[in-house]
């Protein structure tokens, strides 16, 4: 029976997985913050907030979805 968690598709689905938390959280924020500026006319104030915000969200959801491959001792 092959072992399943050494296939290159594993490997390429949590790629894809990190990217799109960091990528989809950075977007998000700087979209997200562009339209709030605009609203309020506070030009470079939520832009660096909700850019810093989805830059912590993406790392901490990648954080999460690696923690599983990271071994025992990190799951203490």
């Amino acid at each position: 029976m092959p072992d399943n968690r050494r296939s290159p598709w594993r490997a390429m689905v949590l790629v894809s997985i990190i990217s799109s938390y960091i990528v989809g959280g950075v977007l998000g924020g700087v979209f997200l913050g562009l339209w709030l500026d605009s609203k309020f006319a506070t030009q470079p104030l939520f832009l660096i907030s909700f850019l810093l915000l989805g830059l912590s969200t993406g790392l901490y959801g990648t954080y999460h979805a690696i923690q599983p491959f990271l071994g025992d001792d990190a799951q203490k």
